[in-house]
């Protein structure tokens, strides 16, 4: 690992996308900045990193870089206020950026305000309440999610729903979700359940072990090692615990 230090920030990096940014090379692939190395913007920047992406992680504090500086293209110890080292930092070279300083509203804003002035494309924030959420809309995020909120909320509906095992929302009133067999549905196919007709529900695909069939015949035998990917409205989904 090369670590490059200066007066204004502590630089960490494994290749030469750091360079690139300096010299203004074309990359290949996307590319994106987090700022924030807590626990979700950690993931963030992991999971991009999986997915193929470019990623320049950005933290004040210097533990958290290094933690993280293995696992990334490039990792910068910064304070992400400072507008002389955001504009040193390569941020206009960034598809997207992330800003997952929730704790602190202040340091987002002007991280968010800093990142617009600079051109960033596209912005993504953490909140962690409705009102700073839309703080940061009104200032510029392009998106602001809500972490804590969402998988307390997911937590909540796999709790009543009983059955369900996986949650994806894809609005306020409709989910994708992964269900166990309720009982009596073994040894029988989708066609004798009906279950889009009993529950107003579809099924678009079986999961079973290994195996995932996205385009399910309607006469297969269902097995205790089975579960059921289904689409529908929450309230229905509900009513299916």
């Amino acid at each position: 690992t090369m670590e490059i230090v200066s007066t204004v920030q502590i630089v960490f990096c494994r290749n030469i996308f750091y360079t690139m940014i300096y010299k203004g090379v074309r990359k290949m692939g996307k590319s994106y900045a987090v700022l924030g190395l807590g626990k979700f913007g950690k993931s963030v920047a992991l999971n991009l990193m999986k997915d193929g992406a470019e990623v320049l992680a950005v933290d004040q504090k210097e533990e958290l870089v290094r933690d993280i500086v293995d696992y990334v293209t490039c990792a910068v110890c910064a304070d992400v206020t400072d507008m002389e080292v955001m504009n040193s930092i390569g941020l206009e070279e960034m598809d997207g950026l992330v800003i997952a300083t929730a704790e602190s509203l202040e340091a987002s804003v002007m991280a968010l305000m800093i990142a617009k002035e600079i051109g960033v494309p596209y912005i993504l924030a953490k909140a962690d309440g409705r009102l700073k959420g839309e703080i940061l809309k009104r200032i510029g995020a392009d998106e602001v999610v809500y972490p804590e909120e969402e998988m307390g909320a997911r937590t909540a509906y796999n709790l009543v729903s009983g059955k369900v095992m996986d949650l994806f929302d894809l609005s306020s009133k409709t989910s994708i979700v992964e269900i166990h067999l309720k009982k009596g549905w073994v040894g029988k196919n989708l066609r004798q359940l009906d279950i889009r007709g009993k529950y107003n529900i579809n099924v678009v695909a079986i999961h079973s072990g290994e195996d995932f069939n996205g385009a399910p015949d309607p006469d297969q035998i269902l097995n205790e090692r089975d579960s059921l990917i289904v689409i529908g409205n929450k309230e229905d989904l509900i009513k299916l615990r």
